[in-house]
Parts: C-alpha cells; structure tokens; sequence
C-alpha cells in the first residue's frame, strides 16, 4: 500500500525516537528553526503545532510537537491540555461501524521562563481511523490541529484470517464487509464488483448478493492521494452454514483472505475457547520448528478439543525481515490454515520486530507486517455465546529494549491509550453479561518492574512486564464491569492473579488476570488454555499441554 515501500525507513525511524522517549521540555536555541512569533504573543501561549507524520496510519505512533512562546519575567507553571475530537471506524460486535466523539489525550504542567521558546513532544498513537480534530490548550489560548488517519494497508479490512467473522443464521442474514483501496483524487471512487465466499474444502463457491451500502467515505491519505474505505452487507440467507474464504472484486482489484467468515446454525449453549501464545515463530536461538509443533498443536486441537474459536494473544511471529527470503508470517500463515476453527489475533511487541540483526533487538513500534498478513485490524470485540469478548493492542516496548545476550529482562508494553480506554468504556466493552479481554502484556504482577528503565509503581499489584500507561484504568474496569478474565501472555509463564497481584485461591473471585505459557518453545510443556464456558458461565480456564 501507500507505505509499504517506505515500510522499513519508518520504523527504523520510529525505534531511534523511543530509544529517547521520553522527552521533556526543550529549548531551542537556533533562532533559524523557530517558528515566527506573532508579535502580540504572551508567555505560555502556544506559537505552533505540528504532528511528525502528515498522514499517519492506524498502528503507527506519531508525535505532536508543540511550541509556547517563552520570554516570562518570572518562572512560571503552564497547563496543556490536548482533546481528540475524532470521527471515523472502530469495530464492534464484528462489524466496522462509523463514530464519533470526544476525549482528553493529553494533560500535563510545563515550566516556562526566561528562554524565547519551549517545546514539547508527545506520542500519540491513534487507534481510529478517519478524521481528528486535536485541539490543544493553554491558559492563553488554543490552536487546532487536523489529522487524517488511515488503514494501514489496502483491501478487505475485516473480516481476515485473524479477525474472522461467526455468523450465527437464526439471529441475522446478513454479513457486514469492509474495504480500503487508495486512488488519485482525480479518479472515481472505488466501488465491489462482485464477492463470493468459497468453502475451505474448495468443494463450493457462493457468489453473494443484495449488496446494502452501510457507509462510504474517504480520507486524505497523501498529495493528491485519498484512501476510499467502504462499509457494505449482503444477504446470506441462502448459503449454507460452513467455514469460507472471500474474494471481494473492486473495479481494479482483487482481494482475498482464507479462513475468514463462519456461518453457524446457532450459538451452542456449552462450548470451549483455545488461548495460544508466544509461539515465535522465526525465532532461531530455539531448537523446537515452532511452525512444524504449531501445526501438532493444531492437529491436537481438532480432533481433541473442537473449540468454537481459538485466539492467539501476541508473539506470534519472532520478527519480520524484508531482507531475508524466510518470511514468519507465510508459515504462520500456513499453519493456521490447518486449523479447523476460526483464530483471533492480537498483536504483541515481536510483530513489530524488523531489524536485520537477528540477535539484537530494537524497540519497533510499527504494525504494517501484521495488519498485511495476519489482521488489518489492531482492537475490536464481538459477542458469543451470552459472552462480550474484547481484543486489545497492549502496545510496543516502552522502558527499554531487550538484549537476550546480556540480560533477561522482559520490555514493558506502552500500555492502552486513552482512546482504547474511551472506546472500551463507550463502545467495545458490555458489562451486563461477561467480559473476557485479551491482550498480549499482562496487567498485573507479582513483583515491581526493577532494573534499566524501571517504572514507578503506585498500585497495590506488582508491575514487572506489565503495561505501562492505563494499568490502573483498566483494573479498575474489569472490577466495575463484570470483566471475569483478562488472558495475556509474554511472561512465557502460567499464573492466575488477582487484581491485587497475589495467586488467585478462588477460581471464581473476578476478575482474575491470566498469564499464559509460550505454545510451542517447551516440548515437554506445549500447549495452550482451554477457557470452558457452560450456558453463559466461564467453569474452567486450565492450562494444559496438547500431547
């Protein structure tokens, strides 16, 4: 897509700013890199905004840099606030709806005194895609800013192989599908043409009909360049259950995904859900052939367990290298084509791993690999079975980086954004039944984060590995909404903790934070967590390895 050439120079970009994240107040003394002040200007008052990357995409952290007049007699506090005032997608319930809406991004004190200017930058990383209005305050004023945000990548956004559809015929006949594709603003807008489900036996092939269009729109997304991005269902009431895969036909292009839509008869009233995670595949300092054990673990799933689903929380790949001729993602791919239930993804801080140097690694923040091969999309929720399941980004490295060779320490995740927080709270979350969130960093710990780049810690629960921003947000949630688990990996570790950061006693005392055990990096122990669910109610989330 429109960034996929330059793929690798963003986020070689992007890991030498966290490597000085984070960035306190800077003077800027050169007066040809100032911006011009206005002549009526006060201290505090802000001179220019700007944002890093024109036309940022969904997964690409950016930051804003802010410029306040300086030249105060006397030293002095100044409050800026940041408000995203945003429109665009999100996906809820399994379908890509258009919303909109308004949160605080940023709030902070900084000092101003005697030097002409002062500036700050702040990382934002938005999670919706479509048009943000950032307005940013002071005590002196306000300027906006307005930012487009776009897919990351071009075709159909969801559903995919990581971020399937189940449709369950006696509730609806309709399957929702959306679609990015770029073109020059001179052209017409892009339009379907035709999309057909096939069976993934190849026995079949559907063409559906009826098309409805939910909402069309496009955003900036370059000089001249615009981004259409299509919401659209069909009536698939006469096709008949089973598992598919999709070909969707623009008037310029074809784009498909294997293993992405489900169509069911109904929802059964017992069923059971397969966590893996950390299963690395491409990782070389491990003599197991993480793809070969993950197509046994599947093969074990299928004829032993049959679970409705299966979700993969993070790490699933080790890194991505365009240089190399082994691509992670084509064998994980392929080993999840031999899986005979849909798979749900999240992604972890390894799927933005890029660099060439295979034994070092680099705190990348970039998600383009995973969004083109795996899931275009990086949050979203659904419902089955009388149970609201949430899917979150837990975010990049944010403390430090890791070097396996000198030390063993495992990064912190950046955590939730406010906007995830916003989202969950307003759109993703549904605490009047169950909740189950998953995520790739934990939330809790047994132990405080000690070490280079240690975190500060405020709550009653241990923080080592844990998400940085919004921990104490999110734990409070899952106590207020009826959150029962919150499964995540990274740890390569099994523990079942309270909020509180102490080995749950109670197997029913919510919300209970799971940590989960690589899949495939232990022969002895490979394996995943089998959640059973009975009539709406969560009786068992065991690990257990496949043998």
């Amino acid at each position: 897509m429109k960034r996929w050439q330059s793929f690798k120079k963003t986020i070689i970009l992007c890991g030498i700013i966290l490597l000085i994240i984070p960035v306190n107040v800077q003077a800027i003394s050169q007066k040809s890199f100032l911006p011009k002040t206005p002549a009526t200007s006060t201290p505090g008052e802000i001179i220019e905004v700007t944002c890093s990357e024109p036309y940022p995409t969904i997964g690409q952290p950016v930051h804003l840099l802010i410029t306040l007049q300086g030249k105060a007699k006397t030293r002095f506090i100044e409050t800026l606030t940041v408000h995203d005032e945003f429109s665009g997608f999100t996906l809820t319930n399994g379908e890509m709806i258009w919303t909109s809406g308004s949160l605080l991004e940023h709030q902070l004190n900084l000092t101003i005194g005697l030097l002409p200017h002062y500036t700050k930058k702040l990382l934002w990383y938005p999670s919706i895609v479509g048009n943000h209005t950032l307005r940013i305050s002071t005590t002196s004023g306000e300027k906006f800013l307005n930012v487009s945000v776009g897919f990351d990548v071009e075709g159909i956004i969801t559903p995919s192989l990581g971020r399937p559809v189940i449709i369950n015929k006696n509730h609806t006949n309709q399957f929702c599908l959306s679609v990015s594709e770029e073109r020059a603003e001179t052209e017409g807008p892009s339009q379907i043409a035709k999309v057909m489900l096939h069976s993934i036996d190849g026995t079949s092939s559907y063409e559906l009909e009826d098309q409805t269009e939910k909402w069309s729109t496009w955003i900036p997304t370059g000089t001249d360049i615009v981004e259409d991005d299509l919401i659209v269902s069909y009536d698939i009431d006469s096709i008949p259950i089973g598992f598919y895969n999709i070909s969707v036909f623009t008037t310029t292009t074809e784009y498909t995904w294997p293993h992405a839509v489900q169509l069911i008869q109904d929802e059964p009233s017992e069923y059971s859900v397969v966590q893996l995670s950390d299963i690395h595949i491409g990782k070389y300092s491990n003599p197991v052939d993480k793809k070969k054990e993950l197509i046994r673990l599947f093969t074990y799933i299928n004829e032993n367990i049959h679970p409705a689903f299966v979700i993969l929380t993070g790490d699933s790949v080790d890194w991505y290298n365009t240089r190399t001729e082994r691509n992670p993602y084509e064998e994980l791919r392929e080993a999840l084509l031999q899986c005979h239930s849909p798979v749900f993804t999240v992604p972890g801080n390894h799927e933005r791993y890029t660099n060439s140097l295979l034994f070092l690694y680099f705190p990348y923040t970039n998600l383009t690999p995973y969004h083109f091969y795996l899931n275009p999309v990086s949050d979203y929720s659904m419902q089955y079975g009388g149970i609201n399941y949430v899917f979150l980004d837990s975010g990049f490295e944010y403390s430090r980086w890791e070097l396996p060779q000198i030390w063993s320490l495992s990064p912190e995740g950046s955590g939730l954004t406010n906007t995830q927080m916003y989202l969950l709270e307003n759109l993703w979350g549904e605490p009047h039944i169950h909740q189950m969130i998953f995520m790739h960093h934990p939330v809790v710990s047994d132990t405080n984060d000690t070490g280079l780049g240690a975190l500060p810690n405020t709550l009653p629960s241990g923080n080592n590995e844990c998400i940085a921003h919004n921990r104490g947000g999110l734990i409070t949630y899952c106590r207020e909404k009826n959150v029962s688990l919150v499964l995540t990996g990274h740890t390569h570790k099994n523990h079942v903790f309270t909020s509180l950061g102490t080995e749950a006693t109670n197997s029913t005392a919510w919300p209970l934070f799971i940590q989960t055990d690589a899949a495939t990096l232990n022969r002895e122990n490979n394996g995943g967590r089998i959640i059973l669910i009975q009539q709406d109610e969560i009786i068992g989330y065991d690990y257990h390895p496949f043998n």
